[in-house]
Parts: structure tokens; sequence; C-alpha cells
């Protein structure tokens, strides 16, 4: 039901306890989304930046090897999020990760739209004016995880593997929308009054394009889909637990992994809850990315000594 509808309800009429407890939870979850999405600037190294419209979009890149691990936030979120994972795994990887515009230390204010294809199209540029080549291991967190299926299927000769971290589905509005009305309107009315400027309007535009991209190649790349387990009552009680279990399964057509990882013990903010399980997902998927990489190469080899002609040495 919309406000409008809703403004012509009867007056006298009270809301049952079931209801009176789903616009709690309602409520209680737009605030809590309001609550996250407070910027600040990052507690990671700016090891470069690139110069946009507005200001400089700022990122980090730290480590060596091949492909290259690259983290996109959540709604609101700069880089920090990922500070423990980063850790883990710069070691051992190359891993670069920024702050959109808007956000943390990125003052920058560019036209590109704030749709999940426009950032990724923003991140594509930004990768290539920072001189990382691809392919990469994409890993994005809640509406990061959009953007980075966005990216998947936008460039997907540019993706070596995909990590989703309990991420935001394509159709996740939509189906609040329907499942859990109450709490969609509140969120929209909150949106609009709390956010402001590029959380405002990368709220307002995440549904743009995601029907496109359904009719883009999707990679043939290795992928985990890590979901939360721990979820509070409200969340519970109003429904929007089931409307997100209900989604999930989707995620194995959409991006063809094998299976859902259930993360146990983990909110919203798995990097957070449970940082080694983020770090072993990126492992496992850098490691059956390079194996397919190598295998590739070691069939174009063989097919180049099939061919050659007899007598040829070949290298």
């Amino acid at each position: 039901m919309s406000l409008s509808e809703r403004r012509h309800e009867a007056p006298i009429s009270l809301p049952s306890p079931s209801q009176s407890l789903a616009r709690r939870a309602a409520l209680a979850m737009a605030v809590a989304s309001a609550a996250l999405l407070a910027g600040c600037g990052s507690v990671m190294p700016n090891t470069g930046n690139q110069r946009v419209l507005g200001g400089p979009i700022v990122y980090t890149q730290v480590g060596r090897g091949d492909p290259t691990i690259v983290l996109q936030s959540g709604l609101g979120d700069g880089r920090d999020p990922w500070a423990a994972v980063l850790q883990e795994l710069r070691p051992h990887h190359s891993v670069f990760a920024y702050d959109r515009p808007g956000y943390g230390d990125s003052t920058a204010t560019p036209p590109t739209p704030r749709s999940p294809c426009g950032i990724a199209t923003e991140l594509h540029e930004l990768l290539k004016s920072a001189g990382i080549k691809p392919p990469y291991v994409l890993v994005g967190h809640s509406i990061g995880g959009l953007y980075q299926y966005a990216y998947s299927r936008l460039y997907p000769d540019e993706v070596a593997g995909l990590v989703l971290v309990d991420a935001t589905h394509p159709m996740h509005l939509r189906r609040m929308q329907v499942e859990v009305p109450l709490m969609a309107n509140m969120l929209d009315s909150m949106s609009r009054r709390v956010f402001r400027g590029m959380t405002q309007a990368e709220f307002n535009m995440q549904q743009e394009c995601v029907d496109a991209l359904l009719q883009k190649p999707r990679p043939d790349v290795p992928v985990r889909v890590l979901t939360r387990t721990v979820y509070s009552p409200m969340e519970a009680a109003s429904g929007f637990e089931a409307m997100v279990h209900g989604l999930e399964p989707n995620w194995l057509p959409l991006t063809g992994a094998a299976r859902l990882q259930p993360v146990e013990g983990s909110g919203h903010y798995i990097q957070r809850d449970k940082p080694e399980v983020v770090v072993e997902a990126i492992d496992e998927v850098t490691r059956e990315a390079r194996e397919r990489a190598a295998a590739k190469e070691r069939a174009a080899k063989a097919a180049d000594v099939a061919s050659a002609p007899e007598g040829t040495v070949t290298r």
C-alpha cells in the first residue's frame, strides 16, 4: 500500500498487535539504515587518486600479484569496513579499495549516473586511470555487491572471479515494495529526509539498468555468495528476513555460483563480523582463477604446437 493510499484509511481503525510490531520493526529498520550512513575520512592509506569534477576519487592500492582484488563498499560506506580483510590479503595479493564519490576522502561530484551501471563504468575508468590491468576478482558488500555484479555483466572479459558479501539483490527494492511495503515506504520517507548527495542519488537509482543487465553475457568465473545468518527479532517479525531468504537462491543463476554460503554468527557486515570467512572466500576464488588461467595458457600452447608445421620449434 502506498503512502497516499494510507492517508485515506479510516482514522479510528487501530492496528493489530502484529501490525503494530511490523510498524515498529519497519521504523527501527529505517532508522538503523540511516544510522549506517555517517561518512568520515578513511583510516586506510591514500595511495592514489583520480582527479575528476569536484575533486578526487581516492583509493588504496597495496600488495602485489595477479589478479588484483577490487573491493566495493555498501551504501554510505567508504573503504574502512574492509580494513581487516585488506590487512589479511595484502601479504599475498594485490588489493584495491576506494571511496566512491561523496564518501570518505573522495570529494568528487562526477556527472556519471549513480545507478549500478553508472558506478560500474566509473570503477572501470578508475582502474584504467590507476594503471591496474584486468582481469580482477570483484568483491562487493551490500549494494556494492550489486555494483560488482553490474561490472561483471558490463565487462565480463575483465573479470577473473566474483565474491558477494551479503549483497543487495537486483530485485531487492521491488520485492520489498511488494512483500514488506510498510518498511519500503518508511525507508523511502526516511531516505528523503536523511540521505544527502551521492547517498541519496545511489539509493534513488539502485533499480535503474538492472533489467538490461540480464541481457548481457555472464562471465564464466569462480563465484562465492556469502550470506548473513543473524537477523534482529524485528527484521524477522516484519517479514524482511523471509524476503531476503526468498531472493538469495536467485544469485546462483545470476552469477553461476554453485551454492550459497551462509556465514554462521554474522550480521550484515560479514567483513567485520567474520573477516576470516571473507578472506578465505577471496583466496579460494583467486586460486581457482589462477588455475583456470594456467590451464587456458597450457591449452593455447598445446594448440600452437599442434598447428605448427612439422619440424618447427615452438616456445
